[in-house]
């Protein structure tokens, strides 16, 4: 049985009165935490796309130039190489929830192809490998969702900006379980793309995944300091190496004024409701002065009644914050479910940094209605409540 006056009571009592504040701040945490996911989901989907660079380092050279067999014997010299994979690339523009960005489709001999599905974590879990000179693909469900392929549909690659493939292809084969890849025939490709693009890439696996760090900085070094291997920045001015934190870092840097935009409209967000459902907690407990008012002049001391008011304020508006992070984690693993994984979109969890972000909500709103509540607390005149009764 519940005390006529505990703060559950009176929220049971007044729904109505309970309910705009703590729907405020619900609001206003699901709206902080939303920004924040969506915020996080541009960088997952950087991490996630290019992920299969945590596995090898690429050297590729640059425009209509291959790389120099200098700059490749060195690169070969680095210690912990297991192999060295000649592959073929073209490019296809995946949708992301910032726009299109490229991934790359390697042309593989077999052998390699199978050893590259494997390096990558990934399984062949319908349908089968590309055959020699034919136009069939296999990729990673989650691209295969985003091209709208399935396994035996046609699929023809669109790319105005990097050099891709013209020719319809046949999707052959879907990979899981690993970071997302594509792979289709070195040899069809041979046959297939305009020599002006036909420039091989060379793929470094490492000995052992511990051993790719120290391959990759090498690899780094070679076209950003090539003076430390004997090399000239004239020698490497057409070639590149990308290696997975390198290549995160540089597309982090071109979107930072995404980046920083959205933290800005994140930080506009918290200050707007989090004084605004401040403002209507304030209402809310002026509108109980009375009640306050009148338990004093009934004998209950002011510390008394100020405990109870922080214990129904912080009862409040965790509970509503609680709740808040609850809907925005209910909608979005329903939105991560029903309409992004079926598209091939990468939407983000929710994670500690949309709970700290939203933390300022409870807090302003708390020390807010409370700040006020106390101060004209302290200064009630029983009597002059009892008097207006």
């Amino acid at each position: 049985m519940l005390s006529p006056l505990s703060p559950l009571t009176y929220f049971r009592r007044n729904l109505w009165r309970v309910l705009p504040v703590s729907g405020a701040i619900v609001i206003s945490v699901f709206l902080i935490a939303a920004i924040v996911t969506l915020l996080n989901s541009v960088d997952s989907t950087i991490v996630r796309n290019y992920g299969s660079l945590r596995h090898y380092s690429v050297l590729t050279p640059q425009l209509d130039q291959d790389v120099a067999p200098k700059i490749y014997d060195k690169a070969r010299s680095f210690p912990h190489i297991e192999r060295v994979v000649v592959g073929l690339p073209y490019f296809a523009p995946v949708k992301t929830v910032f726009g299109e960005m490229p991934v790359p489709i390697y042309g593989l001999e077999p052998a390699d192809a199978q050893r590259f599905v494997e390096i990558t974590g990934n399984k062949l879990v319908e349908g089968r490998m590309p055959r020699v000179n034919e136009p069939e693909i296999a990729l990673s469900r989650i691209w295969a969702n985003n091209f709208r392929v399935n396994v035996g549909d046609k699929w023809t690659p669109d790319n105005e900006r990097l050099p891709t493939l013209a020719e319809t292809q046949t999707v052959v084969g879907i990979f899981e379980g690993g970071d997302y890849i594509a792979v289709t025939d070195k040899a069809y490709l041979q046959l297939t793309l305009p020599q002006v693009v036909q420039r091989p890439s060379y793929l470094f696996f490492p000995t052992s995944s511990d051993k790719l760090p120290i391959l990759a900085q090498k690899m780094h070094e070679l076209t950003k300091e090539p003076q430390k291997h004997g090399l000239t920045r004239e020698e490497v001015r057409y070639t590149r190496t990308f290696t997975f934190v390198g290549l995160v870092e540089a597309l982090r840097r071109s979107l930072g004024f995404l980046y920083t935009f959205l933290k800005i409209a994140d930080i506009l967000v918290i200050g707007a409701v989090a004084l605004l459902s401040g403002f209507l907690a304030n209402i809310y407990f002026e509108q109980r002065l009375g009640e306050f008012g009148l338990l004093s002049a009934l004998g209950f001391r002011r510390e008394r009644l100020a405990k109870r008011l922080v214990v129904e304020t912080g009862s409040m508006v965790i509970s509503a914050w609680i709740l808040g992070i609850g809907l925005t984690a209910l909608l979005f693993a329903a939105l991560g479910t029903f309409y992004m994984t079926p598209r091939g979109l990468i939407l983000a969890s929710i994670g500690t940094d949309a709970l700290l972000y939203t933390l300022p909500i409870p807090l302003i709103v708390g020390a807010a209605s409370l700040a006020t509540v106390l101060t004209r607390l302290y200064k009630l005149d029983p009597i002059e409540i009892m008097e207006r009764r």
